[in-house]
């Protein structure tokens, strides 16, 4: 577990971004993020885990270029880290904004990677959006950096060991400079914090004592009247719990919006931002998920309004409204509701009045072995869909591009699809009869 979380980033720290993947050569750094390119199948282990719908997210945690598959993390509910695997080409990088390369810089101090720190602020700052805030961070952390150099120098100049008087005042000014750039930097950690910036606070704290330990080292015969380090003004146990926790919120989140979870999401995003009140990532995907929650509940409302006088017309709404949020309480009781209504759009069972009006030249049995199959390996990632909203080609086509997840056999795909082809027929038919 311990290298797992260190793998996620266990505050989502990101490497620098890589370059741009090309189709010849395909290279993720731990810690980038990245995006399912197309639909694909999670494995773990070496066996289908979860399907991934294109556009689902990951932080990247091993990857060798041109050998294989790129290790991802997978967080589950009760909090544990898998590794799970996807195909090297189904994959794109995720470009980093302004945000992303402001707090990776403040990691890359916070671990110590100085140069890294400098390279990835100063990109910040040509983001418009995070320029000020980029810059501010900036100028308070070049002091202490130059001036924990400047302590160090002089330490390792060899000259001054012979003139220890000189050596002594130098170091002191050295050292007097650095203390005040780090209880500046204390400051700023503090504006960050009241700012919401639970994620920028801690990393910039844990930079500043990592230095502090290295450039004023704790020494039992101190010389009377060498500096301290000044002391942190922020409990530094919380600011970690809740960047943690924001960190976290991000990762269930995208995963919940991925399988069109949209409450699960919005309440992730809520606790996120419990934890981290300005966190850009954490607002983005609660606007998202709340504006799908809204588009949902429309399609409940259509769908109550059509269920008596228009009922094709409020499964379509409630098929919509699902596909728009899952996990919306009220679509889920109408579904129950209607479940009925539901199936003969969806999946109807294979009676005599099923073949009757079919005229299917297929066995019965044979039929029914394809319902079966359609309704429990081609649910494993999604709810079923109205027969009606896809053409007879595009089923076949849809069927051999999950068959790999749902592991289907071609001799399986051909029953689904007769099924398919059978049962569209019957749909297709429902509301000529309806109307007799």
């Amino acid at each position: 577990m311990p290298a797992l979380l260190c793998g996620i980033g266990l505050f989502l720290v990101h490497a620098e971004a890589a370059p741009q993947p090309t189709q010849a050569q395909v290279f993720y750094s731990p810690g980038d993020l990245v995006r399912v390119a197309r639909k694909e199948t999670l494995q773990l282990k070496g066996e289908p885990f979860l399907g991934a719908p294109k556009g689902q997210e990951f932080t990247v945690l091993r990857h060798e270029k041109g050998k294989g598959p790129v290790v991802l993390a997978f967080l589950q509910k009760e909090g544990g880290v898998v590794e799970v695997t996807l195909p090297e080409d189904s994959l794109e990088l995720v470009p980093p904004d302004g945000w992303a390369l402001l707090l990776r810089g403040v990691q890359a101090f916070r671990d110590q990677r100085f140069e890294d720190a400098r390279r990835l602020l100063a990109q910040a700052t040509q983001d418009a959006q995070y320029k000020a805030m980029a810059s501010s961070v900036q100028a308070r952390l070049e002091p202490v950096l130059k001036s924990a150099g400047q302590v160090l120098q002089v330490e390792a100049d060899t000259a001054l060991k012979a003139l220890p008087e000189a050596r002594q005042q130098r170091l002191a000014q050295a050292q007097k400079a650095f203390v005040d750039a780090v209880a500046l930097g204390r400051n700023t950690t503090v504006e960050l914090a009241n700012r919401g910036y639970t994620s920028l606070a801690y990393s910039f704290e844990e930079g500043l004592d990592r230095l502090g330990t290295r450039v004023l080292p704790k020494i039992e015969a101190a010389p009377a009247g060498r500096p301290e380090l000044p002391s942190s003004q922020l409990s530094k146990d919380e600011l970690a719990d809740k960047a943690r926790l924001a960190a976290f919120s991000i990762v269930r989140c995208r995963q919940a919006m991925a399988v069109r979870r949209m409450v699960e999401a919005k309440s992730y995003t809520e606790e996120g931002l419990r934890a981290e009140p300005s966190r850009p990532e954490l607002k983005a995907m609660q606007t998202k998920a709340e504006a799908e929650i809204r588009d949902a509940e429309d399609r409940y409302n259509a769908a109550l309004s059509n269920q008596k006088r228009n009922l094709p017309q409020a499964l379509l709404a409630l098929e919509r409204g699902l596909k728009t949020c899952a996990d919306l309480p009220q679509l889920l009781k109408l579904r129950d509701e209607l479940s009925g209504a539901l199936e003969e759009k969806t999946a109807p069972p294979v009676t005599p009045a099923f073949l009757s009006a079919t005229k299917s030249t297929v066995e019965p049995a044979r039929l029914e072995e394809g319902r079966q199959l359609y309704t429990t390996r081609c649910t494993q990632c999604h709810d079923l869909e109205m027969l009606d909203s896809r053409s007879a080609s595009s089923w076949k086509s849809e069927v051999s591009s999950m068959a790999r997840r749902a592991k289907i056999n071609d001799a399986q795909q051909g029953i689904i699809v007769e099924y398919l082809a059978a049962a569209q027929l019957l749909v297709s038919q429902a509301p000529a009869k309806k109307s007799e």
